[in-house]
């Protein structure tokens, strides 16, 4: 994400209130403006829908299946996010950037490879069950699994690739002819509506996929051999491949426990959802995105400076120098991860309130509610814990990384089970496991400092 950096230093260099302003706008757009355009498309399809006299059994068919294949679609393809991002940064670290594109085409072929597999039995399942569902729909959908997916893996080439304002209008534009497709299979009738809906979102990561691919060949050029050269930092660096895994599917594991085993379960055709736990955990994310900006704002114009001075006298200054950049690196980091950990918690509890002061008259219901309640600090203590693993990722300790992902990851399963086992407190694992993962990382990178210089030097 430096590419972030270098632009956003120079926007707060300006120290003038417009400057700032534009500052948290750019932040914003470039960190989760992706993530707040593609759900801004996903609502504005739903309530279009049940506008349109849509029954509720359809309605829910249509949720359903666009979580599902959006769940599906982000654990497949984080599963080559952190090998991925490792190679691109050796690449442009070693001056080897014409194979960061052939890479790009290669993850491509594999992750459309997994997410085809996937969607194909998932149409299949959708074929032989007792609704009748139109071949269109099948295409459709299966279209958007692995469209979906395949635009997840290139968002990892987004740090390379720096044009994150081309990125956030990509899923603008895509968003427009999205919404747009919908009103035109709806005047025509060339679809039913909730194949109109798919057809919609298919059609936004279309979108946005040309662009990322047009923008990665622009960059780096022609691909040219070595497609699946990345495919060796899977042997070389096991626990990162591990700890991006273990992270994702930790904060998604509940869900896919509550949809197959909970008492929350609600049946259209193939897919078992639990709608109540669903929106609790979406409302609960979208209440903790801004610690995503924050976090991303402090590192890239604070951290990484001092960061990069303590390495360059790691390299070449004297054992004086090293100890006085290692300190300095060590206070500015400690005050930013608490920066960050103290106002997200702010904000999460002045939201959380503000939710159920207003919701209430949109006739939400208590369950959901209280849910949402447990659910926003379980999501908070869960981004807590990634922000300290990332600075892992700075120091290439890999180990402390992997051993936090793998212990949210498993007291999270653990304690979902025990929620369906017991038939109750289903939002709980998140926050347990959130909480665990989180200690067990700071713990682990407080560890890591004190014996910052030998790890680095070995």
């Amino acid at each position: 994400m430096a590419g972030i950096g270098f632009e956003l230093k120079k926007i707060y260099g300006r120290k003038t209130l417009a400057a700032n302003l534009w500052g948290a706008v750019y932040a914003t757009m470039t960190t989760i403006g992706p993530a707040v355009l593609s759900a801004a498309l996903m609502l504005v399809l739903k309530f279009l829908l049940d506008g349109s006299g849509l029954t509720v059994l359809e309605s829910r068919f249509f949720i359903s299946s666009a979580t599902t294949a959006f769940v599906l679609a982000t654990l497949a393809s984080v599963l080559f996010a952190a090998p991925i991002s490792r190679y691109i940064s050796d690449c442009i670290f070693l001056e080897r950037e014409q194979d960061i594109c052939p890479s790009a085409f290669g993850a491509l072929a594999l992750s459309s490879l997994l997410s085809g597999i996937v969607m194909l039995l998932l149409c299949a399942g959708m074929c032989f069950s007792s609704d009748e569902v139109s071949v269109v729909f099948l295409a459709t959908y299966y279209l958007l699994g692995v469209l979906v997916t395949d635009v997840y893996t290139m968002m990892t080439y987004a740090s390379a690739l720096k044009h994150y304002k081309a990125l956030t209008f990509s899923f603008f534009l895509g968003v427009v002819l999205g919404i747009g497709l919908f009103f035109l299979c709806d005047a025509w009738h060339l679809t039913d509506r909730v194949t109109s809906g798919i057809a919609g979102l298919a059609c936004c990561y279309m979108v946005v996929l040309c662009a990322l691919v047009f923008q990665c060949v622009k960059a780096f050029g022609i691909p040219k051999g070595r497609y699946f050269a990345f495919l060796s930092y899977f042997r070389q660096y096991p626990k990162l491949a591990v700890a991006g895994f273990a992270y994702a599917f930790g904060l998604y594991c509940p869900t896919l426990i509550y949809w197959l085993f909970s008492g929350m379960i609600e049946h259209v055709n193939i897919f078992q959802t639990t709608p109540t736990y669903d929106i609790a955990l979406f409302l609960a994310v979208v209440v903790n995105m801004p610690s995503l900006v924050i976090f991303v704002v402090k590192v890239e114009t604070a951290f990484y400076e001092k960061y990069t001075s303590y390495v360059s006298a790691l390299n070449n200054g004297t054992y004086a120098m090293i100890q006085k950049e290692r300190n300095v690196m060590a206070r500015v980091l400690r005050y930013q991860l608490f920066f960050v950990y103290e106002i997200q918690l702010i904000i999460t509890v002045v939201l959380v309130c503000l939710v159920f002061v207003f919701f209430p008259y949109l006739n939400a219901g208590t369950q959901m509610l209280d849910m949402f309640a447990v659910l926003s600090l379980g999501v908070y203590a869960v981004f807590c814990m990634y922000f300290t693993i990332v600075v892992f990722y700075y120091f290439s300790d890999y180990g402390g990384a992997c051993i936090s992902a793998c212990v949210f990851l498993g007291v999270t399963a653990a304690c979902a089970v025990v929620a369906v086992l017991l038939g109750g407190f289903y939002p709980l694992p998140l926050l347990v496991g959130g909480l665990c993962g989180w200690v067990v990382a700071f713990l682990l990178l407080r560890r890591r400092m004190s014996r910052l210089d030998s790890f680095l030097m070995c």
